[in-house]
C-alpha cells in the first residue's frame, strides 16, 4: 500500500503537469484564433461596411429635393407628374439599396429611412400647397422654399447623422 502511494505520488503530478501544460497550450491556440478571426474580419466585413455607408449616403444625396429636382424635372411637365417622378425616384433608390441595411447599424438604419419618410413628405406637403392646374416650376419652387423654412433638407440631416454614427464606430 505505501509503495503505491509513492508510485500515484509522481504520477499525479505528471498529470497536473501535463494538464496544465494542454490548458495552456488550448488557451493559446483559443487567442491566435480570435486573433485570425478578428483580422479576417477587419479584412473581409470591414470593406463592405464602408461601402454600405457610402451607398446609404450616395442614396441620402440621390433623394435630396435639390438634387432631385434638377434631374428630373422637364420642361412643360405638370406638378402632379413631377410630383409622381420624385416619389418613383425615391422608392426605386431605396428598393436598390435596403439590402445594406445587413452592414450599416440600426441607428444609421433608422436615420436613413427618416431622411426618406421626411423628404417624401416635405414633397407631398409642396404639392397639396398648390392648385390642380400648378406646373412643374412651381411645385419645384414651392419644395425650395420648404427647404427653406426648414433651413436643412431632411435627407441632409439624416446624410449628416449617418457620418457621425460612422466616425463614432470607427473611432472606437
Amino acid at each position: 500500500m505505501k509503495d503505491a502511494i509513492i508510485l500515484l505520488i509522481p504520477l499525479a503530478g505528471m498529470l497536473l503537469i501535463t494538464y496544465l501544460l494542454l490548458q495552456h497550450f488550448f488557451n493559446k491556440t483559443l487567442k491566435e484564433n480570435q486573433k485570425e478571426l478578428i483580422a479576417l474580419k477587419n479584412e473581409k466585413i470591414l470593406p463592405l461596411k464602408m461601402q454600405a455607408y457610402e451607398r446609404a449616403i450616395l442614396f441620402l444625396e440621390r433623394i435630396d429635393p435639390s438634387n432631385m429636382v434638377i434631374r428630373v424635372h422637364k420642361n412643360g411637365m405638370n406638378a402632379p407628374s413631377l410630383h409622381v417622378a420624385l416619389l418613383k425616384i425615391i422608392r426605386e433608390e431605396y428598393t436598390h439599396n435596403m439590402s445594406q441595411q445587413i452592414y450599416i447599424s440600426p441607428k444609421s438604419w433608422k436615420e436613413l429611412i427618416k431622411g426618406k419618410e421626411e423628404t417624401i413628405q416635405l414633397i407631398n406637403n409642396s404639392i397639396n400647397q398648390l392648385d390642380d392646374k400648378s406646373n412643374g416650376i412651381q411645385l419645384s419652387s414651392k419644395i425650395f422654399e420648404n427647404i427653406a423654412l426648414i433651413k436643412t433638407s431632411p435627407s441632409e440631416k439624416a446624410r449628416n447623422a449617418i457620418i457621425r454614427e460612422f466616425q463614432k464606430s470607427m473611432n472606437s
